[in-house]
């Protein structure tokens, strides 16, 4: 390590909790110099990066910008995976050393503080970064010729896998049949890779020719020894830069999110709901402010749009309902903490539980396996979301029951939830839509979302109340 840096960074101990040295973003053999001060440790971790699906597009070479936002995405997935984060301790502080193709850029205002601002919205953690003049040679596609065989007018969308995504993907194809859509994923987990190729090669044998899969692996080595990050609230950042570059190789100055305007939303459950993490991944301020910072680096207006703000997830569903797709939903994952072994979707995180609540309301039959009904109860108390959920439902019916004029519905939503005036204030341009339109479409959403859970509430409670009959059944039938 660099000694100069080192003592700099030594006498900045006091502020920052961890300090992240990268060395070039590379296809193989990169490093970080990961030093946790709160524990006096230093470790090398390796990370790599696997780009090779950026050469084809409809440029003819790789812009060095686009590789340094690339570099950039992998340092924020790489620090926010090292640095132990838990929601009752102190603030994380994180100063990342990354060597870049233009520092002077992304050293500049007001780049740096959109970025550290972002970062600080998503994460509730303090990034400060030092970004250094790369002198490695680019990686292997950087160094070729882009392939142009993707036509201008696709749709560039992140691809999860999950039920979200399928279920915008099938929807937009059904609606634009003239189009055709570049699915961009990325992580680090073999198993999300292995899903999310499973459901693309599904939806593309039903729409042929029309869904083209990109993915870009981050791939990390030596790191067994630290605790994973399981909160890992920059992920949705780091996936939406890397698929922001995919977008601009691929000629689009748009990036699609398929996320349900709840879910995105992600309001509180209840005051009293403590511990329990509400991430701002896809939120519309989220969008807003990684589409600010892209088109601050680009010099050139990008955005990053939800095109599904305003449904359910319910209504996102109805496209699958319609062509009795239920052989879709289950090969999709939506599970916060999946689990190693059958049945791997947990079925009492909020986002199983609003899984099961979104097929029942679309009237699809849920064939999907779930520790809860179907295997062995969990140690915790598995009804803990459920029952925030119910509540907050019923706030929301209750506000939204005060009146049936929408100011007097509004007011009475944002006295709850104020940080709805601040997705109004923010993104109404964006959206193309006036105060009072945008006001009228969050309560019609909040109104449906009511309306689901009212008739399909008692479906998913028995989940949890004939669990054990459930269980008794199953090994009643794996016996005969």
């Amino acid at each position: 390590m660099n000694k100069t840096i080192f003592t700099a960074q030594k006498n900045e101990s006091d502020r920052c909790d961890y300090i992240f040295n990268f060395g070039p973003i590379s296809n193989k053999n990169g490093t970080v110099q990961f030093i946790d001060h709160s524990k006096g440790k230093e470790s090398k971790v390796y990370i790599n990066v696997d780009d090779k699906d950026f050469a084809y597009g409809v440029r003819e070479n790789f812009p060095s910008i686009v590789a340094d936002i690339v570099d950039l995405a992998v340092a924020i997935h790489a620090s926010d995976r090292l640095a132990p984060h838990k929601l009752d301790q102190n603030q994380r502080h994180l100063h990342v050393v990354l060597p870049v193709r233009h520092p002077e850029l992304l050293s500049a205002e007001p780049f740096l503080t959109k970025l550290k601002e972002l970062l600080y919205w998503t994460t509730g953690s303090e990034w400060v970064f030092d970004f250094q003049k790369r002198k490695a040679a680019g990686r292997y596609v950087e160094q070729q010729l882009v392939l142009p065989i993707i036509s201008e007018s696709s749709e560039v969308a992140l691809w999860s896998g999950g039920l979200d995504a399928l279920a915008g993907l099938y929807t937009r194809l059904q609606r634009y049949p003239e189009k055709s859509f570049v699915l961009f994923g990325t992580g680090s987990n073999n198993n999300v890779y292995f899903r999310q190729e499973e459901v693309a090669k599904k939806v593309q044998s039903i729409f042929i020719n029309r869904c083209d899969l990109r993915r870009v692996p981050i791939r990390f080595h030596g790191s067994g020894e630290h605790n994973k990050n399981k909160l890992s609230r920059g992920r949705g950042v780091v996936f939406t830069l890397l698929g922001a570059a995919c977008a601009y190789l691929m000629g689009s100055r748009v990036l699609s999110v398929y996320e349900n305007g709840v879910g995105a939303i992600n309001l509180p459950y209840s005051r009293s709901a403590i511990g329990l993490d509400h991430s701002r991944s896809v939120h519309p301020i989220t969008l807003l402010m990684v589409s600010d910072v892209i088109s601050e680096l680009l010099e050139e207006k990008f955005q990053v749009k939800n095109p599904f703000l305003f449904w359910t997830k319910g209504e996102m569903c109805q496209a699958l309902a319609k062509d009795n797709r239920i052989d879709l939903p289950p090969i999709t994952m939506s599970c916060d903490s999946p689990h190693r072994q059958q049945p791997i979707q947990c079925g009492y995180c909020s986002s199983c539980i609003l899984r099961k609540q979104s097929l029942a309301a679309s009237k699809i039959e849920d064939k999907t396996r779930y520790i809860v009904p179907h295997g062995e109860r969990p140690k915790e108390d598995p009804t803990l979301h459920f029952r925030h959920m119910v509540a907050q439902v019923r706030t929301f019916h209750n506000l939204l029951s005060t009146s049936n004029e929408i100011d007097i519905q509004w007011e009475t939503l944002t006295k709850e939830f104020p940080g709805l005036d601040d997705i109004v204030d923010r993104t109404t341009e964006t959206e193309n839509l006036s105060i009072a339109d945008m006001q009228s479409s969050l309560i019609k959403l909040f109104q449906t979302y009511v309306s689901e859970w009212n008739m399909v509430k008692s479906i998913i409670e028995r989940d949890f109340l004939d669990q054990d009959v459930a269980k008794i059944q199953q090994i009643s039938t794996l016996k005969s």
